[in-house]
């Protein structure tokens, strides 16, 4: 029986491709069918001619991946582009066999085939560790293979950078579930998977002038963010966004059952990123997953992009705050505590009134605050955020040269200002004197009769200080429904995506 998780994926789906009902039926002839089918979407090329235009169509092709003529290493290709030829000509060498292969056979097992393999796992008697490759029996070889190729799993082009160098890994993610769980997980994602794929199959044309003639060079598609749909714009939320398209899945009556019981199949497992040469393992917090069960995380996801940091303006792929950001906005989305919610309230930003049912299913359900007093605290939170509103436009009345990003600038001042009374408060009475006097003197406006219950509970002790601060500070961060086009939107968020599948790393 088969354990390893990225092993358990291969033969999962080669049950579910093939009808099997055990795992013992797996033949050769199923195994070899499967790795052809992943070396047919090995990488990805445009199928048409692309000159003149500023976008165009990939489509999948049994070649080695050669990125300075564009043809890029898919996503589904677990592996680094320049060792892709090794995976490519591992999977060929099985693909190519005529016999029948004895699958119970042991041989040498290296990372191209199974990424997660390491150099140096070589084991005497002695205990002594040596440089060697391990041996594994041909089936798990072909298992291996088949994970690391097929197009038939959640995966998307994971970047990271710093110091205006991007980085770039394939990364797939996969469940760490029992056989049946996994064959009802893949069912649902190859109907995932073929909602939007033509949609993702299609990339931005760079245009480059020159000065005789113009030069085309078509990006990688949408593919690269993820092969789901509503894949995150930035790739630090990809697991979480996958859970966010499975969730989407319940609204759909045919499926509806099938996307709840996959979801349910989430609790108390854990799931892995693998990429070459690495597996980080992770889990989602019950209650994330509940928000997918109502289909309400996709929202909140989609809206995470849109966060603007007080202090860095406009989102740019390359903004290392940003990546920051987004890192413990995926960590505080997995592991929804209360460390992972300090570590992503340190980040000063605003948030778009999506992201209100996160933050009410936090502090109910994880701080255990009564739901009519988070309302309550949502009411003043949200007091405060429209004074910072009315002072910024106050300010751009006076002065009409200013524009929306001194707007958002004016309006962040405030908040800031707001959030240091917040934290300097030493005891209940002082946060609730000092907060709402201040705010009232900016505005001349008397707080909400609706956050008297939050004022209350605080003044009384039965919420605690700190409690009271974070509510206060996270719902005055919520951008009101009715000043939201006060956000700074210059930049197209389908320009940014492309920008970022668009770096100088297309030629490595």
């Amino acid at each position: 029986m088969v354990t390893h998780a990225y092993l358990k994926y291969a033969m999962a789906l080669l049950m579910e491709e093939n009808n099997l009902l055990k795992e013992g039926d797996v033949t050769f002839v199923h195994i070899k069918r499967e790795i052809n089918n992943g070396l047919n979407a090995f990488s990805v090329e445009p199928r048409e001619n692309y000159i003149g235009k500023s976008e165009v169509k990939f489509y999948f092709v049994n070649k080695q991946n050669k990125a300075p003529q564009f043809i890029f290493l898919s996503p589904n290709a677990i592996a680094t582009e320049m060792n892709a030829g090794n995976l490519y000509k591992a999977a060929n060498k099985i693909s190519e066999i005529d016999s029948n292969l004895v699958l119970e056979k042991k041989d040498k097992v290296t990372q191209s085939q199974i990424p997660t393999v390491g150099e140096f796992c070589s084991f005497s008697d002695t205990g002594n560790i040596g440089r060697g490759k391990p041996e594994a029996s041909n089936l798990d070889i072909c298992l291996g293979l088949i994970t690391s190729t097929t197009p038939l799993k959640p995966c998307l082009q994971y970047m990271s950078g710093s110091n205006g160098k991007i980085t770039t890994d394939n990364v797939c993610l996969i469940p760490d579930l029992d056989i049946p769980n996994l064959i009802d997980f893949i069912k649902l994602f190859k109907r995932l998977r073929i909602q939007r794929l033509s949609d993702l199959m299609v990339g931005k044309v760079e245009i480059i002038k020159g000065k005789k003639s113009d030069t085309y060079k078509p990006k990688r598609p949408k593919l690269f963010n993820g092969n789901f749909p509503n894949a995150p714009r930035s790739s630090a939320l990809g697991a979480i966004a996958l859970l966010g398209a499975i969730g989407e899945m319940v609204k759909e009556q045919d499926v509806s059952k099938l996307a709840l019981r996959v979801l349910e199949s989430f609790k108390e497992h854990n799931f892995y990123a693998f990429k070459y040469g690495d597996a980080k393992v992770f889990n989602f917090n019950h209650h994330i997953i509940n928000l997918a069960e109502k289909s309400h995380l996709r929202s909140v996801i989609d809206s995470l992009y849109y966060v603007t940091l007080y202090n860095q303006g406009m989102r740019r792929v390359d903004n290392i705050e940003y990546q920051k950001f987004d890192l413990f906005a995926s960590r505080f989305l997995q592991l929804f505590n209360k460390p992972a919610f300090k570590d992503f309230l340190v980040f000063r930003a605003e948030y778009p009134s999506e992201l209100e049912i996160l933050l009410k299913t936090y502090f109910i359900h994880m701080e255990h605050i009564n739901q009519e007093i988070v309302q309550s605290a949502k009411e003043l939170g949200r007091w405060l955020n429209s004074v910072a509103y009315q002072v910024s436009k106050t300010e751009i009345k006076d002065n009409s040269k200013q524009d929306k990003e001194d707007q958002r600038k004016a309006k962040a001042k405030v908040l800031v200002e707001l959030e240091s009374s917040i934290f300097a408060s030493k005891s209940a009475d002082a946060l609730i004197a000092h907060t709402i006097a201040r705010a009232g003197r900016l505005s001349a406006t008397d707080a909400p009769a609706e956050a008297s219950l939050f004022m209350e509970k605080v003044v009384s002790g039965e919420v605690s200080l700190e409690q009271a601060k974070n509510l206060l500070i996270a719902f005055s961060r919520l951008k009101s429904t009715f000043h939201k086009d006060d956000a700074v939107t210059t930049e197209n968020p389908e320009e940014v995506v492309n920008e970022k599948l668009g770096l100088d790393y297309s030629n490595i």
